[in-house]
């Protein structure tokens, strides 16, 4: 198996590491201004290479391991296994159970330089009528978290082989739970206060002392951009997502939880004795939609009706909506938050109903940092041709890294191999070597590159950036976003009442919902 469009590199590597590895790399002794050779740092890359690419038939074994077993979001119990497993078989030492699942380990490098967090999600997501799917839970990777646990221990055997005590700083390879978002109520995770993984291991202060951090992410051929094609070859349209790439930006979002509670009665002999929970929902849900156009561009606005079990010959007492909110600026999520918090109270009222009303915090927008970006970029084409990177502005997914973009500066590339749209039943690796084994060599080389001579391009890239938040500013923002207010039923009123404001009742306010999941 060989790693295709790989740039022209020394054809041979004696098997010795201190063989593989030119004396001219920081760290050696031999160079004392600290300053890595052009053919130092190449040579270094070309054994990374080698050794990631030797280890190929591992890297896929572990990746289809976990495709094979899916678990959700805070449940990743087997999954952090197999990862504590392949760290520790490197003789790295472990610490599990960090947010439930999460799994970290350290190659300690020389001084005391910056920390290189190298990143992989462990959870799937619940995709009924996927091939793969589980049959208890329907959750599948059809996301593609499973190549990420690949990249991370393909990215740990070679650093760990290669570049031990040698680089200028320490890398931390983490695997972290929950990136799927987790239901706002967390069954089964109670002791979980936020529902991503990378907020709540925020939170639980796992990054404290990370000073970047780097991961690759699946990319189906039936992602679009913005402008509704597939993300383009060097950005020109010419052509489909190719083996690396990178999206520059991702929206946040923002959730809602309405409760609509109204009175049960009998549906045909009775139905003026009862206030339908469901007419009200029906009524929010199309006060949403005669708003679309007045929301800003690029906001996005998808509600659930969560299913009712209630009885055909019974007006419902009781309907729940979930809606997801989503904007490329927070400025435009509270907007599009604002019109759909009237919209879910306007329903209520309309049919005399009450409504309890969830906020829960959902994810920041994702800004790629772009020294990073552009290093990665450059090893990218390196290894895979200028035809097989692909870039794009703008996606309207979201992530938790975002969260973690608000502290420290975050890379999040692309990678191809896989078919489908992600989160359908359609999507699956076809290609492995895209999949697992190139963005493993293009992650572990910019590692390299970052912490490589004295670390100028770490330090570089964390002089550039500017954190939106400490951590506990991070944290307390959060808790400050939830919350639950309940609008009673409103009274009904005489028929020769003065007219009354027709705005909703007062709200009652509730314990903090985040608080409850913590007590």
């Amino acid at each position: 198996m060989s790693i295709r469009n790989a740039a022209p590199v020394d054809p041979v590597w004696p098997d010795r590491r201190e063989d593989r590895v030119s004396k001219q790399w920081p760290g050696s002794g031999e160079n004392p201004d600290g300053a890595a050779p052009e053919t130092g740092r190449d040579a270094l890359k070309a054994a990374i290479a080698a050794a990631i690419e030797q280890d190929a038939r591992r890297l896929t074994a572990v990746g289809e391991d976990i495709y094979a077993h899916p678990e959700l979001a805070y449940h990743e119990f087997r999954t952090a296994d197999v990862v504590a497993r392949e760290l520790r078989r490197l003789g790295l030492t472990v610490e599990e159970g960090l947010a439930r699942t999460g799994v970290r380990a350290r190659l300690r490098g020389r001084g005391h330089g910056p920390t290189v967090c190298v990143l992989a999600e462990l959870d799937a997501i619940r995709t009924p009528g996927h091939p793969a799917a589980d049959p208890i839970t329907d959750a599948a990777h059809s996301c593609g978290h499973h190549a990420q646990v690949a990249h991370l221990v393909g990215v740990a055997g070679a650093l760990t082989e290669l570049v031990a005590g040698e680089l200028a700083g320490d890398v931390l390879f983490f695997a972290v739970p929950a990136e799927e978002y987790s239901d706002i109520d967390r069954a089964g995770a109670a002791d979980v206060e936020f529902p991503g993984g990378k907020q709540e291991l925020i939170r639980l202060g796992c990054f404290d002392g990370v000073d970047l951090a780097m991961m690759a992410h699946a990319l189906g051929t039936g992602e679009l951009s913005d402008d509704g094609r597939p993300p383009s070859r060097a950005g020109d349209g010419s052509g489909p997502a190719g083996a690396l790439g990178m999206t520059w930006r991702y929206t946040g979002f923002a959730i809602r939880r309405a409760i609509f509670r109204g009175r049960a009665a009998h549906a045909s002999t009775a139905p003026g004795h009862g206030i339908d929970a469901l007419g009200a929902a029906r009524i929010a849900l199309h006060a949403i939609d005669t708003q679309r156009e007045s929301f800003a561009d690029g906001v996005r606005v998808h509600p659930v009706l969560r299913a009712h079990h209630g009885t055909l010959n019974v007006v419902a007492d009781q309907a729940a909506v979930d809606v997801v909110i989503r904007g490329r600026t927070q400025a435009s999520i509270v907007d599009a938050g604002q019109r759909v918090d009237r919209a879910l109270r306007a329903g209520a009222f309309a049919v005399g109903a009450g409504v309890e009303l969830t906020t829960a915090p959902g994810y920041q927008p994702l800004s790629v940092d772009r020294t990073l970006g552009g290093i990665f970029r450059a090893n990218a084409v390196r290894l895979a041709g200028a035809g097989g990177w692909s870039e794009a502005e703008f996606s309207a997914a979201s992530t938790d890294a975002g969260d973690l973009s608000t502290l420290l500066p975050v890379l999040h590339a692309t990678h191809g191999g896989c078919a489908g749209v992600n989160h359908s039943a359609s999507f699956r690796i076809v290609d492995p070597v895209q999949a697992y084994v190139q963005p493993a060599v293009a992650l572990a080389w910019t590692v390299v590159d970052l912490l490589g001579g004295n670390a100028d391009a770490a330090h570089g890239a964390v002089a550039a950036y500017r954190p939106r938040y400490t951590r506990s500013g991070y944290v307390e923002t959060l808790r400050t976003l939830a919350r639950r207010r309940r609008y009673p039923q409103p009274s009904a009123e005489p028929v020769d009442a003065e007219p009354v404001d027709a705005e909703p009742g007062p709200a009652y306010e509730l314990d903090n919902p985040l608080q409850e999941a913590r007590a």
